[in-house]
């Protein structure tokens, strides 16, 4: 979920791709749709002792549909969230997507608030940038979605929403890996 935004340490795209990619293969997972329920319930928390997986309800999250906590080992989604994401909604396992990578990447690291009138925050030190730039390279690996031939399929194949396909689309397509029109 888009926040405030939080200034980060640099990391460069092909780096985030890679924590993905590690994520994936470090799992075995070699299916098209990522387990991101099974993987938030199961293995984050074998992996990370006292992880913990919140589900909140409305009232309590407000308009935030996720919220990672690392300093206190946890994710928190929203009631509605985390049934779409169990029931392999797109925009809703994107959005756990982000939040596991929130976890995964920015649990160790030095974490401020940005300020607007200190100019605009280079999408490589923005935490959100690179949260969304993780769920998308893990949600739709490219070198899965480089043989898919429409939109339509990736949504099919990745269990992820047309915007999500559409913007991984472009982020490919602008490393060379693949352009699909429609």
């Amino acid at each position: 979920m888009s926040g405030p935004s939080c200034e980060v340490p640099p990391r460069k795209q092909s780096e985030i791709f890679e924590v993905a990619m590690e994520v994936r293969r470090g799992l075995g997972i070699r299916v098209d749709a990522f387990p991101i329920a099974e993987v938030l319930e199961f293995v984050m928390p074998a992996a990370f002792p006292g992880f913990a997986l919140e589900v909140a309800e409305l009232h309590e999250m407000g308009p935030n549909h996720g919220l990672t906590i690392p300093a206190d080992n946890i994710i928190r989604l929203r009631q509605d969230v985390y049934d779409g994401m169990v029931d392999g909604r797109g925009r809703d396992r994107f959005t756990a997507a982000h939040e596991l990578g929130h976890y995964l990447i920015h649990r160790n690291v030095p974490i401020r608030f940005h300020r607007a009138e200190n100019g605009r925050l280079p999408a490589y030190r923005d935490s959100e940038w690179q949260a969304n730039t993780f769920a998308g390279a893990l949600l739709m690996p490219p070198d899965l979605v480089r043989h898919c031939e429409s939109l339509g399929e990736i949504v099919e194949r990745f269990q992820v929403s047309r915007d999500a396909a559409q913007v991984h689309n472009k982020i490919l397509a602008k490393k060379g890996l693949m352009r699909i029109l429609s």
